[in-house]
């Protein structure tokens, strides 16, 4: 997120927290870029905005006016967003894959949601909060920021899910309540099929059209979710000291041979690999606050 003509003077803060980032912008009259096409493709943004006048658009539609509140872009879109008179904004940059445990899928378009509901008001306080204090964090205070951003996030997008896209069909709204329940408890390897079915309240074989109603498969939902879930521990820094073997206990796999295999196939690389390559921002947390 930033201002299309970049002599406006902006007050910034920012703060990362391993993968996620906390942002606060304020000034004058702005025309703002939030861009997750090219600059932040693996993240989606969580901006509450706070206007005496607000405009919106997207890359070649209309400028439409709109009100003060959360504007939720997924990743791979641009959106401009035009603050009249003295304005702030409050952003998270939250991973797509992260997100994952809460929506079977993110919003393939921007959000601009005018009506505050209580957790997303919380979400915002607790990030001017974090954003406020000086002191540096401590590493197990920047992954409980971490983890509470995320699970704020998610709860918001599933909250809201039905009000912006308008109410499901029972089959769709059937899968999305497993995949759900998959990507929370696909680290226990006692998970299958047949405990999902059991925990969404329908049969096996209903469940098993339902996904084959997406060209997917029960099953190859858990083996998906339990791949995200060791890709996310072998790119975080922060479990350098657990195992391939440990890892493979962690993400639900039974066996570290089912991990590497599981891993090969959807990424294309090695455990070791993964590590090697793995973003540098997720490493550490920082701070910085500028006057520009």
């Amino acid at each position: 997120m930033h201002a299309v003509d970049e002599r406006v003077p902006l007050l910034a803060t920012k703060r990362t927290s391993g993968p996620v980032t906390l942002l606060s912008l304020q000034g004058s009259t702005t025309e703002l870029a939030i861009d997750t096409a090219t600059t932040h493709p693996d993240h989606a943004v969580f901006a509450f905005v706070d206007a005496a006048g607000l405009a919106a658009k997207e890359q070649n539609g209309p400028w439409m006016p709109v009100e003060s509140g959360l504007v939720v872009a997924p990743p791979g879109v641009a959106e401009r967003v035009r603050c009249v008179g003295t304005w702030h904004i409050t952003a998270a940059y939250v991973p797509r894959t992260a997100l994952g445990t809460y929506v079977a899928a993110l919003p393939s378009s921007t959000w601009i949601l005018e009506e505050r509901r209580p957790l997303d008001r919380a979400m915002q306080a607790f990030i001017e909060q974090v954003l406020a204090v000086d002191d540096e964090a401590t590493a197990i205070e920047r992954y409980a920021m971490e983890h509470l951003i995320v699970e704020m996030s998610g709860a918001v997008l599933l909250d809201r899910v039905d009000a912006v896209s308008g109410p499901r069909s029972a089959h769709a709204a059937l899968r999305d309540r497993a995949v759900a329940l998959i990507a929370q408890q696909c680290g226990d390897p006692g998970l299958n099929p047949a405990r999902v079915a059991r925990e969404v309240q329908t049969s096996l074989r209903q469940l098993q059209l339902v996904f084959a109603e997406v060209e997917n498969t029960v099953a190859g939902e858990i083996r998906h979710r339990r791949t995200l879930l060791a890709r996310s521990l072998l790119t975080d820094s922060r479990y350098d000291d657990l195992s391939v073997e440990q890892i493979s206990q962690r993400s639900g796999f039974a066996s570290p041979i089912s991990l590497r295999r599981a891993i090969e196939e959807d990424y294309g690389a090695t455990p070791r690999a993964l590590r090697t390559h793995r973003d540098a921002a997720r490493h550490g947390g920082e701070r910085e606050t500028a006057d520009r």
